[in-house]
């Protein structure tokens, strides 16, 4: 939370000065291009709420597109305005549903962002006079002002999320890098139409692009959309018993951020995370009064209750998009010491998503209050499953989950 706050905090600072001293040094020419600089801060604003989401976070806006033509056609000064009122419009226009502008200190620490990559990489250009034709102007202009705000964006995500910043670069700016062919075939098209039809044709070709762009937007919801669709499923399982209500959810923020922890690569915590997900969808198939019962299950009922681990992994594996979590529903309840079930594996032998999420399980099931007993402290839970390491428990997932609960207090 404190590395949020800092990191928002220094942006909206140095995006703030920025956009003071670019309009002390715009204001000669406010009078004459007023009318087009507040449409195309307008037009960025509303191109900032056609994002594409991208692997394993992030997401990517086109409103570079427009403050980056700003800045070659008016001056890298009004470039710098339009980019930081950008942030503004969108989360105006959106009232806050926007996954990059939800609230007031997201959208002024985006506006710094922003306004200090465009103005870093207007600098950089002027110093080595790439080119004075405008086309390439942009393109040199729009390419590294967009791999700026994915670097900015990575710093965040690795502050917030505990994830290393190296485990962001590759996939991050492999998945971007077809947005940023994009955006330099953009800004050419609309330089072209500026060049055509006038200044009108920056906002005509920026609303071509921004519905050519659409249909990438809505490729790119599909994963949030999926993951969104798994926590319902687990949620409706987890309403099975009052008392466990989004249970899987909790296991699944712990689980991921133990394994990040322990610099897991980031294509093996996203499937940890939809096994965390998904580790008790096999209770569909358990009668409800015996998740339920409020005293000790008996012999028989335990037996049934163990069948839900492989119930659940058959109904993963059944899934091609889910299939490759589905030794971690099966294996979630493995004992280090070979004593847990179906398999009866130990040690190395579990995988080590089935171990995280086995820890994180545990400790969610000791801090929540049951009919018979009331929940344990955090502490506390803590300390039984240290108790029952090398026996039963991972000894280094339990180290990781401590830590982040550490980090999560301070």
């Amino acid at each position: 939370m404190k590395d949020r706050v800092l990191w928002h905090a220094v942006f909206a600072g140095a995006g703030g000065l920025l956009l003071g001293s670019s309009f002390v040094f715009a204001l000669p020419s406010l009078e004459v291009r007023w009318g087009w600089i507040v449409s195309i801060a307008f037009l960025a604003g509303l191109a900032g709420t056609v994002t594409v989401s991208f692997e394993p976070h992030g997401s990517l806006s086109l409103s570079p597109l427009v403050f980056t033509v700003a800045a070659v056609f008016f001056g890298l000064p009004i470039g710098i305005l339009t980019a930081g009122l950008a942030p503004l419009v969108t989360w105006a226009s959106t009232r806050g549903r926007s996954p990059m502008t939800r609230s007031i200190d997201e959208v002024l620490s985006l506006g710094g962002e922003y306004a200090v990559a465009i103005a870093t990489s207007g600098v950089l250009l002027e110093s080595i006079r790439v080119s004075s034709l405008p086309w390439v102007h942009a393109n040199a202009l729009s390419v590294p002002t967009i791999i700026l705000v994915l670097l900015f964006q990575m710093g965040r995500i690795s502050g917030t999320e505990g994830i290393r910043f190296r485990r962001l670069i590759a996939p991050i700016l492999r998945s971007s890098s077809p947005h940023l062919v994009f955006m330099a075939i953009g800004a050419s098209l609309v330089l072209a139409a500026k060049t055509v039809i006038g200044p009108f044709g920056i906002l005509l070709g920026t609303v071509v692009i921004i519905e050519l762009y659409y249909p990438w937007k809505l490729l790119g919801e599909q994963r949030e959309l999926f993951l969104k669709s798994l926590q319902m499923m687990s949620n409706a399982v987890d309403l099975k018993d009052p008392y466990t209500a989004h249970h899987s959810r909790r296991v699944a923020e712990y689980a991921v951020r133990m394994a990040r922890h322990l610099d897991i690569p980031e294509h093996e915590v996203q499937r940890i995370h939809i096994g965390a997900l998904m580790h008790d969808i096999g209770k569909v198939g358990v009668p409800g009064g015996i998740i339920r019962k409020p005293s000790k299950l008996t012999a028989d009922e335990m037996e049934i209750m163990k069948r839900h681990v492989e119930a659940g992994a058959d109904l993963v594996q059944g899934l091609e998009v889910l299939d490759k979590s589905a030794d971690i529903v099966r294996h979630h309840h493995e004992n280090l010491n070979g004593t847990g079930y179906p398999a009866g594996l130990k040690g190395s032998e579990i995988p080590l998503g089935a171990r995280i999420v086995f820890v994180a399980d545990a400790f969610d099931a000791l801090t929540t209050d049951r009919p018979y007993r009331k929940g344990r402290s955090a502490e506390e839970a803590l300390q039984v499953l240290e108790a029952n390491s090398q026996a039963q428990f991972d000894p280094v997932a339990v180290d990781a989950l401590r830590h982040i609960l550490r980090l999560s207090s301070q």
